[in-house]
């Protein structure tokens, strides 16, 4: 099961363009976890339950796919400017 949560976090995070902070990207994986091992949490596979789009077909991701945004602590925004790199460049290597 681990493994297949690491798969499903990659696919919501870097083809589908899930916040992996929000709430909804909690909800999407619990989701997606329940579906693949129906027995481990007393359900049936799609069974009477919610049915998840598959990644292709997500209308309502449709227009955040592939973007994420970060925001910048203003301390992280003067390192940058410290440094000299563009805001942009800096936030793609921010973890929070």
């Amino acid at each position: 099961m681990t493994q297949a949560a690491f798969v499903v976090h990659n696919n919501l995070v870097n083809e589908e363009g899930f916040d992996p902070n929000s709430d909804e990207y909690y909800s999407e994986l619990d989701n997606r976890i329940k579906n693949k091992f129906p027995n481990e949490f007393g359900g049936q596979k799609n069974g009477g339950g919610t049915r998840v789009a598959s990644a292709n077909t997500s209308a309502s991701r449709s227009a955040k796919q592939g973007r994420r945004t970060v925001k910048l602590s203003p301390s992280q925004v003067t390192m940058a400017k410290k440094l000299g790199v563009p805001l942009e460049e800096y936030a793609k290597y921010v973890k929070d």
